[in-house]
Order: structure tokens, then sequence, then C-alpha cells
């Protein structure tokens, strides 16, 4: 009797409770999220929107741009792509500029998708150049956002090739 009730128990908490998996969280980073994330420049707005994925890989656009607490921040974005692995950990790695301010480099963004897929947050890395940037924060937004005219480009197919983690997010030295 006393295993029945252990066994229901269980069942029961397994029910409450149910796994992450990556193939979860990959279909909830779809659209658009906002936030800020912090490098040698400041703080600095971003609003990241993924329109493609397949799998564990997704694509997008990366913009950039000033925020009440940094108005001297320039505007900018370049395409990404991105791998989901499991418990809902994201790495976005840059691709292509669409808009580059002088002297901003690339940088890695490495994160955890929030339980629920509501925010995704982590760490901004800039390989070969020190530690320059620290965290990211992102809220999913139900609405679109208004996009840097010279950001708005359809965003590249997914591929299948393995990533790059040299590049990512803009920072400036």
């Amino acid at each position: 009797m006393a295993r029945s009730v252990t066994a229901l128990v269980l069942a029961f908490m397994a029910m409450l409770v149910p796994p992450v998996r990556a193939q979860d969280a990959s279909t909830a980073l779809i659209g658009n999220w906002q936030g800020t994330y912090v490098c040698a420049q400041g703080k600095t707005g971003l609003t990241l929107t993924i329109d493609r994925q397949d799998g564990h890989t997704f694509s997008g656009v990366f913009q950039f741009y000033p925020v009440r607490e940094n108005i001297t921040v320039p505007e900018g974005c370049f395409t990404v792509s991105g791998r989901i692995g499991s418990g809902g950990a994201v790495d976005i790695i840059g691709a292509t500029w669409i808009k580059r301010p002088a002297g901003y480099i690339t940088v890695n963004l490495h994160g955890r998708v929030g339980q629920g897929g509501a925010n995704m947050s982590g760490t901004v890395a800039t390989p070969g150049h020190g530690k320059l940037c620290s965290r990211f924060d992102l809220t999913r937004i139900a609405t679109r956002p208004s996009t840097y005219d010279a950001c708005r480009i359809e965003a590249p197919a997914v591929s299948s090739a393995p990533l790059d983690h040299r590049l990512s997010l803009a920072i400036t030295p």
C-alpha cells in the first residue's frame, strides 16, 4: 500500500513540473525580445527579433540603440544565427552587419531562456579583446518593435552549418 501511495505521489509531482525540453524552448524563441546589455560603451538598448527557426537553430536580426541612461550610443544592427541547447541554454552569434557604426565590433552572447519563455539573460563575451562586456537581459514583447529603417531586412535562412563562436553583439572598444 505504501509503495502505491509513493508511486501515486511521484506521478502527481511529475505532472506538476514538466521537464524543460530544448525543442520547447526553441519554439518559444521566435518573436521579439527587448532589453539592454552592458559593454564598454555603457548600458545599451537592444531588440532581438527571431523570425526563423529549424529545430535547435534559429536566425534573426539584432539591433542596438541609445537608452535614456546613455544617449550617446549610435544605432546599429546585424543578422544573427543561434542554437538552443538543453535546459534553454542559448548561444547567439552575429553574422552580417546591416548598419555598422565606426569602431564597433561583434561579440558573443551566451544565456538561458527563463522558465515559461518570457525572458532571456546571460553574459556577453569579447573573445580576443579582453573583458569589455558583462551582462544582457531581454524580455519577450508582444508587439512588433519599431525598427530602425536600415535594419528592416529579411533575416537570412537558418543554416545547418556549425556556429562560429567568434561573433555576436556589438560594442565599442
